[in-house]
């Protein structure tokens, strides 16, 4: 694991008390439809590569990454050394065995450079498990807004292209797959982008909602959720590329999509929280398309030399993505195509910055991200 674990939590004695919750019960159950439930302990793969079982599994030693919007997820290290990331649902609604295998397979059999991958995954009406690949090199979320104070290392212009276009590619490669059935993502989110060993972007989360009521799945998306998702509730390939979009003017603003920005009024109670309209914000600031304004793009970008065409640019694709009528936006494989088009080459930083603050890599900044 790259970057320091004090940030972590660390589980007691394996899974500790959730290894409890795991191996609860014995013996075969019935499932509604009456069959008998006799693969309790059955981990479900979809490759040959490093198969184990699940007390493997619950043997090894494990951490608490983090909490995120489905589930809770660990870090777990095998008895021989391989470490996968372990999603423990949480919110899925009811479903028989049946049912939630089907919803699996749409997931495990999507295998993309750009796609966290689901080796396997574990079901009992008590327990549901998700196993990964250990992706380790935290989140785009992270690179980007964590640890902002004194020493914080920028990610580069070059970095934040290169992953935002990995992550493009992913989401194209599943509206591609599924473009007859129309499943979308359903859950793009800079938390979402995450980076394998050497650094790409990979997307997680794919087809989890599936598991959710469409209601609860909407809500779960919060800032990147599309306008027309506030009266339908409905997810769709159109509403991802709307996410997407408020992705890519995250990445040039460094402004979360729940920022306060000083113009905004701060919330009239503390229990209110603030929110920033990233597309609106961004189109109050910048009247036409051609426009420059500093003011929009995140600090850290401008010590770069002779990137404003490129920030232009890019935010331009931002732009079309978020517009409000769904029939306007691009399709993802559009996408990927005018990012590709972006002619980016690693800049020179202005004379006064300090360059030994500066990466032209993936800075890797304390995480609690691994398959969030």
């Amino acid at each position: 694991m790259v970057g320091s674990e004090s940030g972590k939590r660390k589980s007691e004695s394996s899974y500790g008390s959730e290894k409890k919750v795991y191996a609860s019960g014995s013996g075969a159950e019935r499932d509604s439809d009456g069959t008998v439930d006799t693969e309790r302990s059955r981990l479900v793969f979809f490759d040959r590569r490093s198969q184990f079982e699940l007390e493997d599994l619950l043997r090894a030693s494990a951490e608490m990454l983090g909490k995120g919007s489905l589930g809770t997820v660990y870090r777990a290290v095998l008895d021989d050394g391989c470490t996968v990331a372990v999603k423990r649902l949480k919110d899925a609604n009811p479903c028989e065995r049946s049912e939630f295998e089907q919803y699996m397979d749409v997931v495990g059999k999507m295998k993309h450079p750009n796609i966290a991958r689901l080796r396997a995954f574990y079901y009992a009406k008590e327990e549901k498990l998700l196993v990964y690949d250990y992706l380790p090199n935290g989140s785009l979320h992270t690179l980007l807004h964590g640890n902002r104070g004194a020493g914080r290392i920028p990610l580069d212009w070059t970095t934040r292209i290169s992953l935002v276009l990995g992550a493009a590619r992913g989401l194209a490669r599943i509206h591609a797959e599924y473009s007859a059935a129309k499943i979308p993502h359903g859950n793009i989110k800079s938390s979402n982008v995450l980076l394998d060993k050497n650094g790409a972007a990979c997307i997680s989360d794919f087809g989890l909602f599936l598991l959710l009521n469409p209601v609860h799945a909407v809500a779960k998306l919060g800032d990147y959720k599309a306008p027309e998702q506030s009266e339908h509730k409905k997810l769709s390939q159109q509403a991802d590329v709307y996410s997407f979009g408020v992705l890519i003017l995250e990445v040039l603003t460094g402004k979360a999509p729940s920022h306060q920005h000083p113009s905004m009024p701060r919330p009239r109670t503390e229990l209110e929280e603030p929110h920033l309209d990233l597309p609106k914000w961004v189109r109050s600031l910048v009247k036409d398309s051609e426009e420059w304004n500093a003011e929009v793009f995140d600090q850290e970008l401008l010590r770069y030399k002779n990137i404003e065409d490129e920030l232009l640019a890019m935010m331009n694709v931002g732009l079309v993505c978020t517009e409000l009528e769904p029939e306007k936006r691009p399709t993802t494989l559009e996408v990927v195509k005018m990012i590709e088009d972006i002619r980016v080459e690693q800049s020179p930083l202005v004379e006064d910055f300090d360059e030994s603050r500066n990466s032209l890599s993936p800075s890797i900044p304390t995480t609690e991200d691994g398959m969030a």
